[in-house]
């Protein structure tokens, strides 16, 4: 008696579903936004803030998995940039402007607009600069550490009245067109790592981060807002290194 060839079909389905993960992952991303803007028109900032730091990690995850299954499609790049302009552009944008910007009245309104029409310039040429080739570095402050940045303000229990809020739409606005660069760390390979010293490190973090998970949090994206500068001044010195002295003729 014959057998059956066994049906592709579970195969199939499985890769099907592998592609379909990173996609579902940016849309629960702007779920989060969304929920995120509802919660801070209703008042519930604590909440906004909490949703869109949800947002940043589900981001993070999405082109992660992408990578690591090579499921990442020009499909899936134009999904994830969409995504943030709202994750990341919009929600934050009106958090803080129902928190801490709406008495600034009309300066106030343009600080968070100005935040919002920085950002989409920030992902336009991530966009151009990605199609352009594979870079080490980001160009400019990922939108993202952007947002998170006035998540966790409002989740440390920052006051409407802090001047951190009209100052910080100016500087995260700036950070994020400008080109100072950031660690992508998209070449980060755990295999490469030894596996004791990758444990004890992801223990460590998950420790750090469960003391006191908003104010971790905020202390390595200070440390993540610094590098760029640290890294910018980095490279400014090993290109003067390596442009030869220009020799006296005898």
């Amino acid at each position: 008696m014959q057998v059956p060839p066994s049906s592709p079909r579970p195969k199939r389905r499985i890769r099907q579903g592998v592609f379909i993960l990173p996609s579902a992952l940016t849309i629960g991303s702007v779920f989060c936004a969304f929920y995120a803007i509802i919660q801070a028109y209703r008042g519930r900032f604590d909440s906004a803030g909490t949703f869109i730091i949800v947002a940043a990690i589900l981001d993070t995850l999405d082109g992660r998995i992408a990578r690591i299954t090579r499921t990442a499609t020009d499909f899936g790049r134009e999904l994830d940039s969409l995504a943030d302009a709202i994750s990341f552009g919009v929600a934050p944008a009106l958090t803080i402007y129902f928190y801490a910007l709406k008495d600034l009245n009309r300066p106030g309104w343009l600080l968070a607009f100005l935040y919002i029409t920085c950002g989409i310039i920030r992902l336009a040429r991530f966009n151009v600069l990605a199609i352009a080739g594979h870079r080490k570095n980001f160009v400019g402050l990922p939108i993202p550490a952007a947002a998170s940045f006035f998540a966790l303000l409002i989740l440390l229990g920052a006051p409407p009245t802090s001047i951190l809020y009209p100052i910080g739409a100016l500087v995260m606005a700036y950070l994020m067109v400008s080109t100072i660069p950031y660690p992508a760390f998209k070449d980060l390979d755990l295999k490469t790592m030894r596996p004791t010293f990758t444990l004890l490190a992801i223990l460590l973090l998950f420790l750090i981060v469960a003391f006191h998970p908003a104010l971790s949090l905020f202390i390595m994206l200070c440390v993540y807002l610094l590098s760029g500068p640290g890294l910018l001044i980095f490279e400014h010195r090993n290109r003067n290194r390596e442009i030869p002295e220009p020799q006296d003729e005898i």
